[in-house]
This record gives C-alpha cells, structure tokens and sequence, in this order.
C-alpha cells in the first residue's frame, strides 16, 4: 500500500507540474501560433492521461471495513492505554513534586550557610 501511495504521490506532483507548465504556455503565447496550438493538445493530453493513472491508484487502494465493533474493542483498549498513561502521569508528577521540595529545601539550606558564613566572615574582619 507504501508503494501505492508514493506512486500516487509521483503522480500528483507530475500532474502540478503539467498544470503550471501549461498555464506557462498559455500565457506566453495564448493558443495563436501552431507551436501553441500543439503545446496546449500535448499538455491537454499529458495532464488527462495522469489524471487517469491518479484514479486508478485511487481505485487500487485497499478499502478498510471496519465493524462497529472492532471499533468499539479498539476504543476500549485506547481508554484503558489512556487511564494506564494517566496513572503513570500522575505518579511521575508526584516523584516530580518531591524532588521539588527537597531542591527547595536544600537550596535554603545553602542559602542560609552562605549567609552564616558571610556573617562570620564579616564579625571576623571587623
């Protein structure tokens, strides 16, 4: 199916490419000429026939059918994902909390020895 899609992707590029090309001839020599006459059926057919290839890689793509309930049992399975993440979630928030308070305490703690130090240090020097 990869290779479906890439393929349609090609082709959708080249029917782009095809487009602005001949909107690129139109405008340069406005369907008067000959040359322009037959630059406007070559490109006429270029862009019908990618048109065609894109509707038969569309048509060639798997079709997915899917019950009600496949997809009631994958929503259940996702709800029950989703609860598990959710629970993990709230325990690593918690962990994170605490690891919180002990940064905050022990920065308080550094805090308030530089300021006993810087005290001493002060009393000493005067």
């Amino acid at each position: 199916m990869t290779d479906r899609i890439t393929q349609l992707q090609e082709e959708t590029n080249l029917l782009a490419g095809y487009m602005c090309d001949s909107i690129g001839v139109l405008q340069n020599c406005g369907g008067n000429s000959e040359k322009g006459k037959s630059d406007i059926a070559l490109f006429s057919k270029l862009i019908c026939d990618t048109s065609s290839n894109i509707n038969l890689l569309i048509d060639s793509l798997p079709t997915e059918d899917v019950s009600s309930c496949s997809q009631y049992t994958r929503l259940v399975k996702l709800l029950k994902e989703n609860e598990e993440a959710d629970k993990e979630l709230e325990s690593t928030k918690k962990a994170a909390e605490r690891q919180l308070e002990l940064i905050k305490a022990a920065s308080a703690h550094i805090a308030s020895t530089q300021l006993k130090i810087r005290t001493e240090l002060s009393s000493k020097l005067s």
